[in-house]
């Protein structure tokens, strides 16, 4: 027989026959009447037959509340009852024994194959409420009266004895063989197979002996689980893994929920009693078809009374944690349908006890079903805050007030964004709250500091304004928390984690209170101190960035930026290499939320920079790098216009181990810029570029061949001498097969390869593409999510520039991409469980990680990011790259059409953002694409008669657009909301109005709340309607504004004068962000979408002419050139369009505004001379409108001698009509300025150079030569334009 295999009990009565059920007993102990059926035997006036059980052991006592009176009486046998081998409960001892009395002693029956024997402290065998008892004490019954017994001097273990059974029961004296008089009120028999309950017991006065039995338990599947188990603490990780399979086709079935709690409760070994419960509380489940359910009533009943128990008499505190997980999947399966009632009234109860682990469990048991979300629960929440406070203050265990600030953070889930009560109740806390969090600060208890901030992270997030009232207070805490290098570490990570979020998600109360500056002074400290090179680690100095980085792009840069570049000023100019370095670091971080504030301050800027690059200490030359590789990617032309001194400063910087890969990185971003500019470096850079590749580590040569990569894309075809060289040289890195650095060199040298691509002729790199398509296919065949990507990323490019050679590989690469589309990267559903720790003691426990993903729902998303980022990033890519995928190779690519959409479509609402955004764009693509492949008719601009679309076409709208439009409505990120306003706008100027025809109401009802700043996207989660949204906006916000306003010029343009309802809407929504203390951009955005929106409209925009007009006029005089220029467009095309009839008061208003914009010099800004274009515009549409009302004489020699547009050529368009319309009404006045005009009409007639007069312009002008001709013979002869005679 195996070892720990045992044998079941033989029971009889007298006669040997079979038991048989019998009703319960009157006024029986539930406890045990609810752990077996109760059977029964004839009467016995004596005990006779001798009982040999195989193995009989005593249970594990529990508390109770019930009295043992009247339950089981003091009842004894005149006759002697041999027991062999020996069992009981108390008995008292024959004569001569060495021990007065013993309690549940343990043998080895002869039949089992023992296991090494162990000791340890015994278990109580019971325990009643009576006065004079103590609960936990061993009790024994002597002639009918309960005794209490002192514990007895503890013998050395009995040999052979099965330590599964010694220490769940322990012994009180020896076993010694003999005649026993038995005088105890409990006789218990119990063995895994056959358990029954021995009961001798006075049952209403009359003598009887009963047996209580349990169903019988599968011996083999309880010794099998208990093997895997144990084997699951292994410190190895293929044991781990093996039985870890192993455990869960074994516990498949509702079979295995005694045994898993049998192991939980039995085991000797704690680690053992919490993987049990773990498994236990995962077959529970909470759905509504549990194993629970299928376990018969009485065995639920008697688990879930027996559980609540042994949490009690557990003395691991993580094995009582396990258990309230399981009480609460019980809770989750029964409360909802009015079971358990006794649960809440116990949890209360302890909640209230004297014992502090008692507390602390009661805690912990409300605090996990409050974390499962049990229906009914929202209706407890004031008897909860109620208990909770008394908790939190608890006086005696940090460990219950702890607890009890996690609850708390749980609770506030179910408190109803409207229940004033209750909102302002829970606020009482808060102080508190921070109080225990603080407590765990200064006891160094780090996991009770992680459970704080996360409870506080929980808080920051939510809907209900529970933290509203205390934003300041959490900000000071966290400040102060992160800074305090007194601390560990980690906790001050956690701290500065929450700030993070606090930034972000309390924006507006930050704003409000004015805390930016605040902040800035206390984040410049933290980029003094340490950084790292790995991108995994967590540190103090990079969570400052982060933090400085949130409140960039989360506030409006007036309030972050002033006070920053104090600072910046400061450090700069100190002795102190730390100071200069955390300048420069907080310089580059803020570009993405603070750019274009910074734009003009540039010149103050950069002298930094310059300083940093030259700077002694190599700190700050790295941090100089990375200053310009952020710059580079915020102020573009910025940077392009510094290149004289940035790449000779960067160049010289790669040959110090120490900046090189900082260097490079910045050079990656810079020369990228160069466009032209870029020729005379070429020679230098790529003579540096190929010593590095051979000599520097790999992870600068990465950043290399990023490098050579833009160098390709800004120089072109002038890359030409240097394609072959470079791609052989790249040729050994996409051959590599390592992991880490090499997998990251491969996938970096095929990204350059798609740019050399795109760079140099075709026909140049023709004779490797079929080369390298073979290892882009190589590579997302692996298991590499980064070789994927980038072949992914290689896949768009050869679609784009060589689709016909790319289509015969869509059979193979398509499959790739819907693999990686349905990825799950949160991993499969199976549970793996992982161990950590030595588990000798319960100072270094073996940690339980499960790994199995619940519900998303019920996950933290920055740790759902945690899962696989790499697998997201991957995702996003092929999510992007398909849908140029199709617009490229067009008809080849709708076999793969409907697939594809499909996958797309369940991707709209992902988690992670940049996969939201890639699908939603990539299902506009496909929606355009189709389109155009159905050869549609030319739509034309209204909401009524609109032109059908394509069958095919028609469907693939209507099963995406509603889904889009769901998720555009609940999308909570800026960058996302802008991405879709803008994939709109693109589809439906291309589609048509019957792209919007059925959905143009929630699209106008999501612009209207995105241009009231009230999306999802724009407001704190908890922010109230009467906090209004500030004037000054952060750039974010500015970015998807700008884009809303985009959106709303498309439907204007196609639904034309049918748009002018609606607009009555959107008028004064756009019109505010025209206001005095808005930035420029935002000035600039909303005068030019009512320049779109007038275009489209066209006459439509007739009657709300003189609102528009009065914001054009304050417009036109706006101090910014780039608001000024839209100004001019917007002012030209309302008067082309409008019906309304202008005065000659009106004209003059409009030409004295207008005439400074003609008024500048050689060195203006591109913005002037872009704004004296559209200047240029206005006038000749002023001309076109009514040229009566225009002072000729005056007006023509100022707008000819603006000639030629080059800046805006659009604009050349009304101005060549105006043009045509002069020399139609008064050719002999025209002929006056031919000199000026005709090199004008040679430059745009130049047939290498871009249109920018369209065809039908382009046609008169021809015509008009002619007419020229005609009245000035011989004019045009010496001309280039005579060709055109």
């Amino acid at each position: 027989m195996a070892t720990g295999a045992y044998q079941p009990a033989m029971f009889t009565g007298m006669s040997g026959a079979p038991l048989v059920t019998s009703p319960a007993l009157p006024n029986s102990n539930p406890v045990w009447q609810d752990m077996a059926a109760i059977q029964t035997g004839p009467a016995l006036p004596t005990l006779g037959p001798s009982l040999n059980p195989g193995l009989a052991y005593g249970a594990t006592a529990f508390p109770s509340t019930l009295p043992i009176a009247n339950t089981m009486t003091g009842w004894s046998n005149p006759a002697p009852l041999t027991v062999t081998p020996m069992m009981g409960g108390a008995v008292s001892a024959p004569t001569g024994s060495p021990y007065p009395a013993m309690s549940a002693p343990y043998l080895q029956s002869p039949s089992i194959n023992p296991t090494q024997p162990q000791y340890v402290q015994p278990q109580p065998m019971y325990a009643a409420q009576q006065p004079q008892l103590q609960l936990q004490q061993p009790l024994y019954v002597q002639n009918g009266v309960i005794m209490q017994q002192a514990p007895l001097m503890q013998p050395p273990p009995i040999q052979n004895t099965n330590p599964v059974l010694w220490n769940q029961g322990g012994v009180y004296g020896a076993g010694v063989q003999g005649q026993w008089q038995v005088t105890v009120a409990v006789v218990l028999v119990k063995v895994f197979d056959l358990r029954p309950f021995l009961v001798f017991t006075q049952d209403l006065g009359q003598g009887a002996l009963r047996f209580f039995q349990e169903l019988k338990m599968d011996q083999q599947l309880f010794n099998h689980v208990y093997e895997l188990l144990k084997k699951i603490t292994v410190p190895d990780t293929a044991i781990v893994k093996e039985a870890t399979a192993q455990l869960q086709q074994v516990l498949s079935n509702s079979e295995s929920i005694p045994v898993l709690f049998e192991l939980s409760v039995v085991s000797p070994e704690w680690v053992i009693r919490q993987l049990a419960a773990v498994e236990l509380r995962k077959q529970i489940g909470s759905e509504e078809s549990s194993p629970w359910l299928q376990v018969p009533v009485e065995h639920r009943t008697a688990i879930k009374d027996k559980i609540l128990q042994h949490l009690l008499v557990e003395t691991e505190s993580i094995v009582r944690h396990s258990f309230a997980r399981v009480i609460s999947a019980i809770a989750a399966v029964e409360l909802p349908h009015g079971q358990w009632p006794q649960l809440l009234p116990f949890v209360q109860g302890i909640c209230e006890a004297q014992s502090p682990v008692h507390r602390e469990s009661g805690a912990f048991i409300l605090f996990t079903i409050l974390e499962v979300v049990v229906e009914g629960m929202q209706d407890r929440v004031g008897d909860f805050l109620r208990i909770f406070n008394n908790l939190l203050r608890d006086p005696q265990s940090v460990e219950v007030r702890l607890v009890t600030l996690r609850a708390l953070g749980t609770l506030a889930g179910y408190i109803d964004i409207d229940d004033k009560v209750e909102i302002k109740a829970f606020q009482t806390f808060i102080p508190q709250m921070f109080a225990v969090l603080g407590e765990s600060l200064t006891l160094d208890n780090d996991e009770g500091a992680r459970h704080g901030f996360d409870t506080l992270s929980t808080l920051l997030i939510m809907e209900t304004p529970l933290l509203s009232k205390h934003v300041r207070d959490v900000v000071t805490f966290c400040v102060q928390a992160g800074s305090n290098t007194e601390l560990d570490e980690e906790v001050r990570i956690m701290a500065l984690n929450a700030l993070v979020m606090t930034i972000k998600y309390k924006k507006t109360k930050i704003h409000n209170l004015q805390l930016a500056p605040h902040l800035v002074d206390a984040l410049m400290p933290l980029l003094m101190e340490r950084d790292t090179d790995d991108e995994d680690e967590e540190t103090p100095a990079r969570l400052g960035v982060r933090a400085l980085d949130a409140l960039a792009t989360s506030l409006p840069p007036q309030q972050v930026f002033p006070r920053l570049h104090e600072l910046v000023t400061q450090y700069s100019q100190d002795v102190d290499p730390n100071r200069r370095k955390a300048a420069l670091m907080a310089l580059g971080v803020v570009m993405e939320g603070c750019s274009e504030f910074i734009r003009p301050y540039m010149n103050q800027v950069w002298p930094f920079v310059d300083n940093g690059l030259k700077d002694p200490e190599a700190s700050v030359r790295k941090a100089a790098c990375t200053a310009v590789g952020c710059i580079t990617e915020w102020l573009d032309e910025e940077c392009a216009e510094r290149h004289a001194v940035l790449v000779p400063a960067l160049l010289q910087l790669t040959s110090d181990p120490v900046t090189q890969a900082s260097a490079c990185t910045a050079l990656d971003g810079l020369l990228e810029l160069l466009g032209d500019d870029i020729e005379s470096y070429l020679p230098l850079l790529m003579t540096t570029f190929t010593q590095l590749l051979g000599t520097a580590p790999n992870k600068v040569r990465a950043v290399v061949i990023g490098a050579i990569g833009s160098t390709a894309h800004a120089s072109k075809e002038k890359f030409l001498p240097y394609f072959k060289e470079s791609i052989l040289q790249l040729v050994p890195f996409l051959k590599m097969t390592g992991e880490g650095e090499e997998e990251e060199l491969r996938g970096i040298a095929m990204d350059a390869c798609g740019t050399f691509a795109e760079a140099v002729p075709k026909e140049e790199f023709l004779p490797f593409y079929e080369d390298l398509m073979g290892n882009a296919y190589q590579s997302v065949q692996s298991q590499s999510s980064r070789l994927r990507e980038c072949s992914f990323l290689f896949f768009g490019v050869m679609a784009g520039m060589f689709p016909e050679k790319f289509i015969p590989y869509l059979p193979n690469v398509i499959p790739a991409f819907l693999q990686t589309l349905k990825l799950d990267e949160l991993g499969d559903s199976a549970t793996f469980i992982e161990t950590k720790g030595q588990g000798d003691s319960s100072e270094t426990p073996i940690q339980i990680i499960e790994n199995k993903i619940e519900e998303i729902e019920d996950m933290d998303p920055e740790a759902l990011l945690k899962v696989n980022s790499a697998i997201a990033i991957e995702k996003e890519i092929a999510a992007d790259v398909i849908g140029g995928i199709f617009a490229n190779t067009r008809e080849h690519f709708l076999p793969y059409l409907e697939d594809t959409a499909l996958v797309l479509q369940g991707l709209v609402s992902h988690y992670y953002e940049g996969i939201r955004k890639s699908a939603i764009q990539s299902i506009f693509t496909f929606i355009a694409t189709l389109h155009e492949l159905s050869n549609p008719q030319p739509w034309v601009a209204g909401a009524h008669n609109v032109v059908p679309l394509n069958e095919n076409v028609a469907k693939l709208i209507s099963h995406t657009m509603p889904e889009i439009l769901e998720a555009f409505d609940m999308e909570d990120d800026k960058g996302v909301s802008a991405a879709i306003c803008q994939a709109l706008a693109d589809a439906t100027t291309k589609v048509g109005p019957a792209l919007i025809k059925e959905s143009f109401d929630p699209i106008s009802a999501m612009c209207l709340k995105i241009l009231s700043g009230k999306s999802m996207a724009q407001v704190d989660p908890d922010q109230g309607e009467e906090e209004e949204s500030a004037e000054e906006l952060a750039e974010m916000d500015s970015v998807l504004i700008g884009a809303c306003e985009d959106l709303v010029s498309s439907l204007a343009s196609v639904l034309g004068p049918d748009f002018a309802v609606p607009f009555e809407k959107f008028l004064p929504l756009i019109a505010q962000y025209y206001g005095p203390k808005r930035a420029a951009g935002d000035r600039s955005s909303a005068i030019g979408s009512f320049g779109e929106i007038i275009t489209g409209m066209k006459g439509g925009i007739t009657p709300y002419t003189d609102q528009i007009r009065l914001i054009l006029m304050q417009a036109v005089q706006d101090p910014e050139a780039e608001v000024k220029s839209n100004a001019a467009f917007a002012l030209g095309v309302l008067i082309e369009n409008t019906d309304y009839v202008w005065s000659k008061e009106d004209f003059e208003g409009f030409l004295f505004r207008l005439r400074p914009y003609f008024q500048i010099g050689e060195g203006a800004s591109k913005a002037e001379f872009n704004a004296r274009d559209n200047a240029a515009g206005a006038v000749s549409r002023m001309i076109l409108t009514n040229p009566a009302l225009v002072p000729l004489e005056s007006v023509l020699p100022v707008l000819f001698g603006a000639l030629p547009l080059q800046h805006d050529p659009l604009e050349n368009r009304p101005l060549f009509r105006a043009i045509f319309a002069l020399f139609q009404s008064n050719p002999n006045y025209s002929l006056a300025y031919i000199d000026q005009l005709l090199p004008v009409f040679t430059r745009v007639l130049d047939p290498n150079a871009r249109d920018e007069i369209g065809d039908e312009n382009r046609a008169n002008l021809i015509a008009l030569l002619g007419q020229i001709n005609t009245l000035v013979p011989g004019k045009l002869q010496a001309s280039p334009l005579a060709a055109f005679l």
